[in-house]
C-alpha cells in the first residue's frame, strides 16, 4: 500500500474516538490495582539453592548451567548460586562440612572469567530462570583492621560476580565470635565491613542479605542488631528458615520485614529447640502475610546419591502459588 493510501486510513480513528477519550487514556495511570486485593501482602516465587545439587556439582557430574536447566525442567523460577563451585574449581572430599568448604574457598578465591559468567547468564535467560542471588563465603566479623579491609575487598569481588550474572542479592555471613572478643565487639567489626560493602552493592543496585548460619546470627535479635546498626536501605536478611535453633516460625516472622531472600528446608525448630517436619503452608503464610515479595528457595545438603529436589519441587511451587494469587490445582 502506498504511503498516501495508508494515511487515508488514519482519520478513521479520530472520527470514531473522541479526542477527550484519547486524552483521558493518555493521562490514565499505567497500573490500576485490582478491585479486590488478596488477604496477604506478599508475592512468593519458587526457586532452588544450588547447594541442593552439591553431590553432582562436587563430583563434576553437573555444572551450574546444568542446575539451571534442571530447575527449569522442574518448573522452578530462580536459582541462588552457592559460591563453592565457581572457577578455579576446587576438589573437595565428599561429605565435608559446608563451613570447611567455605574456608577452603576463602583461601582460594573465585576468579571466573567474563566468558564463564556470560555463558551462565545466557543459559539462565534462555531457560527462563533468574539467577537472583549469589551466596558468597564472606565472613564479616574480622578481629583486626587489616583483616576487615581484606574482607571488604573480598565482598566487593563477590558483588561484581553477582552483578555480572544479573543477580540482585548477595548472601554474606557475620561469622563466628573471634577468640577473646565479646559479641558486641564482633558485631561492631562485622558492621565495619558491612557498611562499605553495602555502599558498593548499592551503587550497583544490589542488596546484601546477612544469613542466619553462624555464631553471631543464631537468633532474629542478633540478625536485626547487625542490619539495623548498618542503617542502609541495601541491608537485608537472607532468612534460612530451617537454620534457627529455636522457635523457627516466630523467628522467621520477626525477620520477614527485613528479608532480602529466603531459604526453606524440610525441617523447622520448635519453641523448645527440637526439630520437626516443616509445615510449608504455615511457613509460606508467615512470609506472605509479613509482606515478603521474592524467591523462596529450597535448600538441602543431600547425603546420598539421589537429589531430593525433584520430590519436593511440586509442593514448593504449590505453596508459593497459594500466596501469590495463582491457581494451585
Amino acid at each position: 500500500m502506498e504511503r498516501r493510501a495508508v494515511l487515508k486510513t488514519l482519520p478513521v480513528l479520530a472520527v470514531t474516538t473522541p479526542v477527550t477519550n484519547v486524552l483521558a487514556q493518555a493521562v490514565s495511570p499505567v497500573y490500576a490495582p485490582p478491585a479486590k486485593l488478596p488477604p496477604y501482602k506478599g508475592r512468593l516465587r519458587p526457586g532452588v539453592v544450588a547447594m541442593s545439587f552439591r553431590n553432582q556439582l562436587e563430583t563434576g557430574k553437573m555444572t551450574y548451567e546444568d542446575v539451571v536447566r534442571a530447575a527449569a525442567d522442574l518448573g522452578l523460577e530462580g536459582m541462588d548460586m552457592t559460591g563453592y563451585w565457581v572457577p578455579p574449581l576446587l576438589h573437595f572430599t565428599p561429605g565435608l562440612n559446608s563451613h570447611v568448604v567455605s574456608d577452603m574457598v576463602r583461601e582460594n578465591p573465585a576468579n571466573p572469567s567474563k566468558q564463564w559468567l556470560a555463558s551462565l547468564r545466557r543459559t539462565a535467560y534462555h531457560n527462563g530462570i533468574q539467577i537472583y542471588s549469589v551466596g558468597s563465603p564472606v565472613k564479616m566479623a574480622q578481629p583486626t583492621p587489616e583483616l576487615r579491609q581484606k574482607e571488604i575487598a573480598f565482598a566487593k569481588r563477590w558483588i561484581d560476580i553477582a552483578y555480572d550474572l544479573g543477580a540482585g542479592h548477595v548472601r554474606v555471613f557475620a561469622g563466628d565470635l573471634p577468640k577473646g572478643a565479646t559479641e558486641e565487639q564482633a558485631v561492631d567489626w562485622a558492621v565495619e565491613v558491612y557498611k562499605p560493602a553495602l555502599d558498593y552493592a548499592g551503587s550497583k543496585g544490589l542488596v546484601l542479605g546477612v544469613e542466619d548460619d553462624d555464631e553471631l546470627t543464631r537468633t532474629s535479635a542478633q540478625l536485626l542488631a547487625i542490619v539495623k546498626k548498618a542503617d542502609s536501605p541495601f541491608a537485608r536478611i537472607n532468612i534460612d528458615c530451617g537454620n534457627f535453633r529455636k522457635d523457627g516460625y516466630a523467628e522467621v516472622a520477626r525477620c520477614t520485614p527485613y528479608a532480602g531472600a529466603t531459604h526453606v528446608k524440610t525441617n523447622m525448630s520448635t519453641p523448645d529447640g527440637k526439630r520437626e517436619p516443616a509445615d510449608w503452608v504455615k511457613l509460606f503464610g508467615v512470609l506472605a502475610n509479613g509482606g515478603y515479595r521474592g524467591f523462596v528457595s529450597i535448600e538441602m545438603e543431600p547425603n546420598d546419591k539421589d537429589n531430593p529436589v525433584p520430590r519436593y519441587a511440586p509442593e514448593l511451587i504449590r505453596c508459593a502459588r497459594m500466596y501469590s494469587g495463582a491457581q494451585t490445582a
